[in-house]
Order: C-alpha cells, then sequence, then structure tokens
C-alpha cells in the first residue's frame, strides 16, 4: 500500500476551555499505488485535517500514518519536509502562486528545495512539458494576476506535479472556480490518474469531481466509512 492509516485519532484544544473536539475517531485507510480516492463530508468534518495528517502538514495524536510502508510520526522535521517535497503535491482550493512570478518561475518554485545533486538541467524542459500538457504553453511568461481562476489552478496542478511525486493530494481543488473551470480541472487529476498511474486522493464537496474517482470515502463525526461502489 502506498498510503495506510491504522486507527488514527487528532483532537484540537476548545478555543473556549471546553472538552477537546475529537476531529478524527480511530480512522483507517489503504491506498494502493495508482488508485484515486474522493473524501467527501460536510463542512467541519475534518477532510482537510484528514488530508494534512496523510500529507505529513499535521501530526495524528494516536495511531499510526504509513507512506510506502514508512511510519512517519517517528520522523523529524527535515526528514518531513524532504516527504512533502519529493514524493507528495499538494493542491489547495487558493492556488497559493506568488504574484511577482511568472508561470514558469512559480511552476519551478518547489525545485528551490531540491539539493545540488538532485537538481537537474532538464527541470525547466519538464515544466514547460506539464505547461503545455494542460493547455498554458503560451502563458508561461505571464503573471498570475494576468490569468484566469482556471488558469491559476491548472499551474497550481503542475507545480504540485513538478518534483515527480508518488502522491497528490488535493483540498477542493474546484471550490472556488466557475462550472466550466471546475470540471476541467477535474478532467485533468482524473487524466493524471489514469494516463500517469499517479495516486490521487482528493477532498471535496463536489460529486462531479468525487465520481470521477476509483472510491468514495464518507466523513462525519470525526468517522470514515467507503462507500459501496455502484
Amino acid at each position: 500500500m502506498l498510503v495506510e492509516l491504522k486507527n488514527v485519532s487528532k483532537r484540537y484544544e476548545s478555543p473556549d476551555s471546553g472538552p477537546d473536539m475529537e476531529v478524527l475517531k480511530g480512522v483507517n485507510l489503504a491506498v494502493g499505488s495508482g488508485q484515486s480516492l474522493a473524501v467527501i463530508g460536510p463542512s467541519g468534518s475534518g477532510k482537510s485535517t484528514l488530508l494534512n495528517v496523510i500529507g505529513a502538514l499535521d501530526k495524528a495524536d494516536s495511531g499510526q500514518v504509513l507512506l510506502e510502508g514508512r511510519e512517519l510520526s517517528g520522523l523529524d522535521e527535515k526528514a518531513l519536509a524532504h516527504i512533502r517535497n519529493r514524493q507528495i503535491g499538494f493542491i489547495f482550493q487558493l492556488h497559493h502562486l506568488l504574484p511577482q512570478l511568472t508561470v514558469l518561475e512559480n511552476v519551478l518554485v518547489p525545485t528551490l528545495a531540491l539539493h545540488n545533486g538532485d537538481k537537474s538541467a532538464d527541470l525547466p524542459a519538464r515544466a514547460e512539458s506539464l505547461l503545455q500538457r494542460v493547455g498554458l504553453s503560451e502563458w508561461m511568461h505571464y503573471r498570475p494576476g494576468q490569468l484566469s481562476g482556471g488558469q491559476r489552478q491548472r499551474v497550481a496542478v503542475v507545480r504540485a506535479l513538478i518534483n515527480q511525486p508518488r502522491l497528490l493530494l488535493a483540498d477542493e481543488p474546484t471550490g472556488s472556480l466557475d462550472q466550466t473551470s471546475a470540471d476541467n480541472i477535474a478532467d485533468l487529476l482524473a487524466d493524471l490518474n489514469r494516463t500517469d498511474g499517479l495516486t490521487l486522493i482528493v477532498v471535496t464537496h463536489s460529486s462531479r469531481l468525487a465520481e470521477k474517482m476509483n472510491r468514495t470515502c464518507h466523513l462525519a463525526d470525526g468517522i470514515l466509512h467507503e462507500e459501496a461502489q455502484t
């Protein structure tokens, strides 16, 4: 399995000194290499927390989180940062592009953290090839403010792919887009999973996006249930 969660729980302190809020309650999940999974559920149900725990952006309070059989809880921040940079790609609802950089420069930002020995002269060529794949080759020297919302999100997808991750995590990637742009991003993500074998976990409110995934899980009251495939 590429991703495994075993009896994972996560809680946060209440802001008004009340009882702690248990966001994840004994979550178990296994996602194989090349699979795609949608996690759906009501707002505030812990979907983003679940994604952050899988992506090593947050730590579980109990249980095990494994990536390719390696447990993440025992790793220091330097090792976790390396995993986030090299093995996991992140896409968020807001693109978080740097406005002062061009599209091409934004795509290459994650490569700046690579050790010198890992850097390749082919990275700009790879970035240009990916931008061409998502229909943005003519826009690579523009800045984010000159692009539409859908175009900016496509740049964010390419940025997440530049270091060739095994796992792509997307948190409401179509949530801020109009329907046409949302459908285009959904099709792009499904195509990356299908043609590149990229493992994909998506948190979404969109049934249209969820339907494009191999599997769907529902998170409510901290408990994760897999929905039966039809």
